[in-house]
């Protein structure tokens, strides 16, 4: 097995004078095929060594995990007002790594997803393969799912997680200790969804499925948490039918939080860079 890097933190400036893109990586030196995963609209949830970005996956190949501007360490989101100009200036960050990102797996979840699909369909021959977790983007006014951006966080969390009092929950929304820290975890909420909502409020159809037919060539993964109240799971048979070839996985134990409760999407994301991988010429 390749020696593992310890994660790191890169930072890289532009392409628009006052953005900042913070940039981590970790995972195994020389793998062939990087995976870079796009954070949701709650933002980077975990760790290294937690899922979705697990120690199995780190093991085998390179993870790149780009912060988004908007949510806390990239700035400049101020910049960007619509997806596909923001997922041009990711790709244009990752060209400026110094891991070879030529070739790669895309992944991510709800909003970063949403951003997948796109950047994927602007370059779908670097693309090895796509995973998209609870995507954004499509929409039925017959389903519509909660407003993420309008309900108080206590009612937000039974939509979330398919265990909404459990141990994950707490991980990720920890009580505030005291009314100092209840006010920073508002501040925290309004960046964080005033951030996700220039892309994707009031109404998450970004128009993605016109596009999609982009990713003919391109092996594709699907998961829905089939408790989602955020992205209804009926959506995924829209997705499928913008992509017939695609996996579709539905997790019934799980909801919007999907790529956390289960290891389902580490597990698939390792299987799409395990087959790019072995596609590269020797």
């Amino acid at each position: 097995m390749s020696p593992t890097e310890a994660p790191k933190r890169l930072e890289i400036e532009g392409p628009l004078n006052g953005v900042r893109f913070s940039i981590d990586v970790a995972g195994t030196i020389g793998s062939a095929t990087p995976v870079v995963w796009l954070h949701g609209e709650f933002g980077e949830m975990g760790s290294f060594g937690v899922a979705p970005r697990g120690a199995a996956l780190i093991a085998s190949t390179m993870v790149i995990v780009p912060h988004l501007p908007g949510w806390g360490l990239s700035v400049g989101v101020e910049h960007f007002t619509r997806l596909d100009d923001l997922a041009m200036a990711v790709w244009w960050a990752l060209d400026r790594l110094g891991s070879d990102t030529s070739r790669v797996v895309l992944g991510g979840h709800g909003l970063g997803a949403a951003l997948g699909a796109e950047m994927a369909a602007q370059q779908p021959g670097r693309c090895a393969g796509v995973l998209l977790a609870a995507p954004f983007g499509m929409f039925r006014a017959d389903e519509p799912g909660i407003d993420v951006f309008g309900t108080m966080p206590s009612d937000l969390m039974p939509h979330l997680y398919a265990d909404p009092t459990g141990p994950l929950q707490a991980l990720h929304f920890p009580a505030p200790v005291d009314a100092h820290h209840r006010g920073l975890a508002a501040i925290r909420r309004v960046e964080t969804l005033g951030a996700a909502g220039r892309f994707v409020f009031p109404i998450p159809d970004t128009g993605i499925a016109d596009r999609l037919y982009r990713l003919a060539d391109v092996p594709v993964a699907l998961v829905f948490g089939a408790r989602d109240g955020i992205v209804p799971v009926s959506l995924a048979a829209d997705w499928a039918a913008a992509l017939p070839h695609a996996h579709v996985e539905i997790v019934e134990s799980a909801s919007h939080m999907v790529p956390y409760e289960t290891d389902d999407v580490e597990r698939l994301l390792g299987a799409l860079a395990t087959v790019a991988s072995s596609l590269v010429p020797a």
